[in-house]
């Protein structure tokens, strides 16, 4: 636990460094360029990602190898786009190179050691906040773009690292085109779900505003890290239970969880409110505390729906809610951060309904399967 939020940490004296020299616009410039790699790179990334935990060690392997090649194209992509476009270039930049350092990390998720995964985390980050925040506090005029550059540059070394990883190793689809099509496009769907509302809001309001939402995102995701990890350390037992919701996280755990996290961010929200903070701001900080707290139990439902292969279903759920929450982004433009709060909570809300339903409506023998990757459906 204290990895996880060495790293969340870091991330927010990242996000206090930009915003106290760049200013909030500059930053909501940063957060759409965050939001279309938080779009790019997990969709890419996704097939190698859940099949990391669940594949033979052979087959672990060549996925790997191909993963590392797929990072690297998004790498010289993005850079070749960042003279053109920052949220472009930047956003596919750093989403090639966060599926390179899930090379490196690969083994430390496959085997169930989130506290490993997320010391490496901490480490990155450590290493990218101290180059950008040092240019930011010693540049006369700093600008985002030096500032941007400087915080990648420890992916130089992961890119190394990864290439050591996966020497000597062929490369391998992750599955048939089916199941890759599946799994690309339900986390295309989550993805787009999560943060395809960052861009709308750009696009229909200023980059002030998505500044206002983003921090209250940045505050969020620090909460569901907690759930990210604890579902993470069950792993094992779920893949040596073929999913069986038994064999992973106790719901009553969940739950605390989740109300532990949403009262956390509902008290940065109330501290904001009697602090010379944006009223906005505040206000939606303390509506986000409901989607964290409802986001803490989805990451660990879908770690189970994960290792159970319904890789279907999740992808239904997840696209079948994006024009719905785009939609409410849409009609409550007009309130900005506030409105968007609201969308997210709502929309986070009717996904947990989803995957509870999912989960908990079977009786007896537990642990369907979604005929995708071959595997009988049980």
């Amino acid at each position: 636990m204290f990895w996880i939020y060495g790293t969340r940490g870091l991330g927010l004296l990242w996000v206090t460094a930009l915003v106290g020299h760049l200013g909030i616009s500059d930053y909501g410039m940063y957060g759409m360029a965050v939001a279309l790699n938080s779009i790019v790179g997990p969709s890419l990334d996704n097939s190698f990602s859940v099949r990391a935990i669940r594949e033979s060690e052979e087959r672990f392997l060549a996925e790997r190898t191909t993963r590392f090649l797929l990072g690297i194209t998004l790498i010289t992509t993005g850079l070749l786009l960042l003279p053109v476009s920052y949220v472009a270039g930047f956003g596919i930049l750093v989403a090639g190179g966060e599926i390179t350092f899930n090379v490196v990390k690969s083994r430390l998720a496959r085997d169930g050691h989130p506290d490993k995964f997320w010391r490496m985390d901490t480490a990155r980050q450590l290493v990218a906040v101290g180059l950008g925040a040092t240019y930011l506090f010693v540049a006369p005029e700093p600008s985002l773009m030096v500032a941007s550059l400087l915080w990648s540059a420890p992916y130089l070394v992961i890119i190394v690292l990864g290439a050591r990883l996966v020497r000597g190793h062929r490369p391998g689809l992750p599955g048939n085109p089916r199941l890759i099509a599946a799994l690309t496009g339900e986390m295309l769907g989550t993805a787009s779900y999560l943060q395809g509302d960052v861009l709308l809001l750009g696009a229909l309001t200023n980059s002030t505003t998505v500044g206002y939402y983003t921090l209250t995102w940045v505050v969020c995701a620090a909460v569901a890290a907690a759930g990210q990890s604890f579902g993470m350390s069950y792993h094992e037992k779920l893949r040596d239970a073929d999913g069986d919701v038994t064999a992973g996280p106790p719901l009553r755990n969940t739950l605390v969880l989740a109300t532990v996290g949403a009262s956390a961010v509902f008290t940065v929200g109330v501290v904001m409110w009697f602090w010379p903070a944006p009223r906005e701001l505040a206000i939606a900080m303390m509506i986000m505390a409901v989607f964290a707290g409802l986001r803490v139990v989805v990451s660990v439902f879908q770690v189970v729906l994960t290792t159970q292969r319904r890789d279907l279903l999740r992808l239904a759920s997840a696209v079948g809610l994006v024009p719905v929450k785009l939609a409410l982004v849409a009609a409550l433009a007009f309130s900005g951060a506030i409105g968007a709060a609201i969308a997210t909570s709502i929309t986070d809300a009717l996904l947990l309904i989803c995957y509870s339903i999912a989960i908990y409506r079977r009786s007896g023998r537990y642990g369907g399967r979604d005929v995708v990757d071959g595997s009988p459906r049980g």
